[in-house]
């Protein structure tokens, strides 16, 4: 009857489990695994909380470049060189029609030498409406609001007021700091083109009178970018017209489809690209370190999922005799097999989730954390005058928590395979030959 009811069993049938769970607990004196098998389940568990809590801060600092970044800058940019001013507004009017696009804007970037007090140095001109400039929330920032980025010294009210403009600019602080200006100075500007006279070219010159510094939190962009109404930077370069209209849109990482749906606006004999394009390195360097950490940490992962093919191969050493048993009684070389299998997936499913919970409490928890490594160093682990944030960033990624639990789960059942492939080829004459 034992042996009608165990070979006529369906695969994973409650015997499976039973017999399972019998050998998980079983201790080593017992002919059991039970200390490997919490080895191999630490293991496992502190491989995806670490692969969780390392992926969430680099996509909490991700978050925060690209923030400080794309804060600063526009998302979408149409070449309209060549353009009449009518093409121009039309062109504006599709973008700001167009869901998820916040604002548009004509614009001219030309490089300059900025000279004051003795001290030259080279820097980007960005020609904007005073409107459009509003619209940049890490240049737009009430003073104060937030001591990391907006208009620090100075104000807006001056930009764009004048003839042609006005003659008021905003500068970066660390170009600020460069040339040892604040709110109210001049500055002389020099384009490199200008107009040619019996010795040569004439570089164009001009002195203006900084109105506002401002920081984006980024000090590169800081120390080579100003602002000088559109108007006026025309009129510096002697340009007919802006070099581009750009957009600023709602989700700047996910831009894939608005640029479809811009494209499909502006038509397709207009050059289009979004800031992917304009910091490629960085993006890329991006990518490629998450991919790279990513894969870094799932080696732990496998490490640790080693354990359990240690593990399982001594528990079918140790196991012969019943398996034969097993195998006498009816039981099929696929019951034997799914048994071990069985035991290698319970380890990796309770060390997945195991380890996905302690890295939630600990990304959950990570400022009580850093007070805490504070209060007991008396150092600031995370210094903001050293990193430009005031607290460790981190984001939890339903994707990679995901991968993290599935990656866990799949390593521990591939190493449980060879051991269970193993117990099922086991012949039971063999096995109870010397019993």
């Amino acid at each position: 009857m034992a042996e009608a009811k165990l070979g006529g069993a369906r695969p994973f049938a409650p015997f499976e489990f039973v017999i399972a769970m019998r050998y998980l607990r079983a201790r080593r004196k017992e002919g059991g695994i039970a200390l490997i098998a919490i080895i191999s389940f630490m293991g496992i568990m502190l491989g995806v909380a670490a692969l969780i809590i390392v992926l969430s801060i680099m996509n909490g600092f991700r978050y925060e470049l690209l923030s400080q970044l794309l804060g600063a800058q526009s998302h979408v940019y149409v070449d309209v060189r060549g353009l009449t001013e009518r093409e121009i507004d039309d062109i504006e009017q599709s973008l700001e029609r167009i869901p998820g696009v916040l604002n548009s804007g004509p614009r001219y970037e030309g490089q300059a030498l900025f000279t004051a007090n003795g001290q030259t140095v080279g820097a980007q001109v960005v020609g904007i409406e005073p409107a459009d400039l509003a619209g940049i929330p890490r240049i737009s920032a009430v003073p104060g609001a937030d001591e990391r980025y907006g208009l620090i010294n100075g104000t807006f009210d001056t930009f764009g007021v004048g003839n042609h403009g006005g003659d008021n600019i905003l500068i970066g602080r660390a170009l600020a700091a460069r040339l040892d200006v604040s709110p109210g100075d001049q500055i002389t500007v020099l384009a490199p083109t200008g107009s040619s006279g019996p010795f040569g070219t004439v570089p164009r010159r001009k002195a203006y009178t900084v109105g506002g510094v401002f920081t984006v939190g980024v000090h590169q962009f800081d120390q080579v970018v100003t602002f000088m109404p559109l108007e006026q930077s025309l009129l510096f370069f002697a340009q007919d017209g802006p070099l581009t209209v750009e957009a600023r849109v709602e989700d700047p990482v996910g831009i894939g489809e608005t640029m479809v749906e811009v494209r499909r606006a502006i038509g397709s004999g207009i050059a289009l690209y979004d800031w992917r394009d304009q910091s490629s390195a960085f993006y890329q360097a991006l990518q490629v370190e998450r991919f790279a950490m990513r894969l870094i940490l799932s080696v732990v992962i496998l490490i640790a999922a080693l354990n359990i093919i240690t593990g399982l191969i001594m528990l079918v050493k140790n196991k012969g005799r019943d398996i034969a048993i097993l195998r006498t009684m009816g039981a099929t070389r696929g019951s034997i097999m799914r048994i071990f299998l069985l035991i290698g997936t319970m380890i990796g499913a309770v060390g997945a989730l195991s380890g996905a919970l302690l890295g939630f409490a600990f990304v959950l928890n990570i400022e009580h954390l850093q007070s805490f490594i504070e209060l007991l160093t008396g150092v600031d682990p995370f210094n903001p005058e050293v990193y430009f944030l005031t607290r460790l960033p981190a984001r939890i990624d339903p994707g990679e928590v995901s991968f993290a639990i599935l990656f866990g789960l799949i390593s521990a059942l591939l190493a449980a395979f060879p051991p269970a492939w193993r117990a099922a080829r086991l012949d039971p004459v063999e096995a109870l030959r010397y019993e």
